[in-house]
């Protein structure tokens, strides 16, 4: 599999013609570090601050990083590609959404039309401190407590598509008691430099008395979901107030997906953590996390815009904190629906571009409240077309069952969410 990198190197005219007047007076340090900072830098780093491997591939936290890739920069954001956003709607109800206006980008295209000079570099606010120098990767700060897999792995070279579950059971010496915690960080480990080796980790948490081996025999696990990460996801950070325990003797699971090329100097070791961060207030709503799923589809050789849907409806007053839509290489959209127990419909996200490696958790700015006989409706949109597959790189003739590895499908709408009443039952179906 080959990922696309974020800025490719791309020479030619600008997207949008740029007065000369406008060009001559723009320059990097007093019109553009700006803008670069608070939309490009948090990723744009030396070490990157990604799963696997490195979703930006390189730094653009000074000119001289940045004067290279001008034309490139000005190409993406004339195109509107970069930052890199999927969600054509709800528009400004999540805290994360990413975008420059109209006038940052003519901005950025009348400082490459000029010819990208540097300008007075005196006149220019510090650039911020890399991840890696500030907090040794970590980029919610120094987590209060660390939880590794219980020992490093080693991803052979013939592996290209391996999952493997770790358990690390918390010791009284790492957790003495029980804790509420405002935000985890999931890093995948050491992986190939400059690789995408990693297809995602997702974590968990297990009850006190969890039996490892029963649950490797069973298959299954009924534990707390921490979610997932994947390429161009984000750390979990929760609003003020919310929180999710953790009691002692708990175990952390870590499901790591491998996905390399296969073959001789491939395999390297791997060290998976999760880092948590402890809440410093009282928490009056516990957090949960799920997936609205099907299983039971088969996705037909050639087929185009092939939909797969599942539905929960809620039976408890519900506050949604995130959404994370999750397929792999054929899915092509992504769209949540609520519909009122009144009847109404409200989209709650939808993506009409989902792209398998840039995995966005969209993070509400304010809860989103649900009253209970809600239903959430989950489609998504799947390509099994040549067109596809040539970008991809999958195989068409196959009919495309629900699966893990990679060239298998997934139809998984994941949320975040706390409950507000008593009730303890939902539905769920598929379609």
């Amino acid at each position: 599999m080959k990922f696309k990198p974020a800025l490719p190197l791309i020479v030619g005219v600008l997207a949008t013609a740029v007065p000369a007047h406008a060009a001559s007076k723009v320059t990097y340090y007093e019109d553009v570090a700006p803008i670069m900072r608070a939309n490009c830098q948090g990723c744009h780093q030396p070490t990157g601050k990604n799963i696997g491997s490195l979703v930006a591939p390189m730094s653009l936290m000074t000119y001289e990083e940045t004067r290279p890739w001008a034309r490139a920069i000005a190409k993406k954001v004339g195109a509107h590609e970069m930052p890199p956003w999927f969600a054509s709607e709800p528009k400004g109800v999540f805290s994360n959404e990413r975008g420059l206006t109209d006038k940052q980008i003519q901005t950025i295209l009348a400082w490459v039309e000029a010819g990208a000079p540097a300008g007075d570099k005196a006149r220019a606010t510090p650039p911020p401190v890399t991840v890696e120098a500030a907090t040794g990767g970590w980029s919610l700060g120094k987590p209060d407590f660390i939880v590794k897999i219980p020992k490093p792995f080693s991803v052979p070279d013939a592996a290209q598509d391996l999952q493997v579950t770790f358990y690390t059971k918390l010791t009284d010496e790492l957790l003495p008691h029980d804790v509420n915690v405002r935000a985890w960080e999931f890093r995948t480990g050491s992986a190939m430099p400059g690789k995408y080796t990693v297809h995602h980790m997702c974590g968990g948490l297990e009850a006190p008395g969890f039996d490892e081996s029963a649950a490797e025999e069973n298959g299954e696990s009924v534990g707390l979901s921490l979610g997932c990460v994947a390429g161009g996801a984000e750390p979990t950070e929760l609003p003020a107030g919310y929180g999710l325990e953790i009691k002692k003797g708990s175990t952390v699971t870590m499901s790591m997906h491998y996905y390399k090329e296969a073959g001789p100097g491939t395999g390297y070791m791997n060290e998976a953590e999760i880092g948590f961060f402890l809440a410093s207030g009282p928490v009056t709503r516990k957090v949960l996390s799920r997936a609205i799923g099907n299983t039971f589809f088969e996705i037909p050789p050639h087929s185009e815009n092939y939909r797969v849907g599942a539905a929960v409806t809620l039976k408890k007053d519900t506050e949604l904190l995130a959404l994370w839509p999750h397929a792999h290489l054929r899915a092509v959209t992504a769209r949540y629906v609520a519909t009122y127990p009144d009847g109404r419909k409200e989209v709650l996200l939808d993506v009409p571009r989902y792209d398998q490696s840039w995995q966005v958790t969209y993070k509400y700015r304010q809860p989103k409240l649900l009253p209970k006989g809600t239903r959430i409706d989950v489609d998504m949109t799947y390509d099994n077309t040549a067109g596809r597959a040539a970008k991809r790189g999958f195989d068409t003739n196959k009919t495309i069952l629900e699966g893990p590895r990679t060239q298998d499908e997934m139809m998984l709408g994941f949320f975040s969410y706390t409950e507000l009443d008593t009730a303890n039952t939902e539905t769920q179906q598929q379609d």
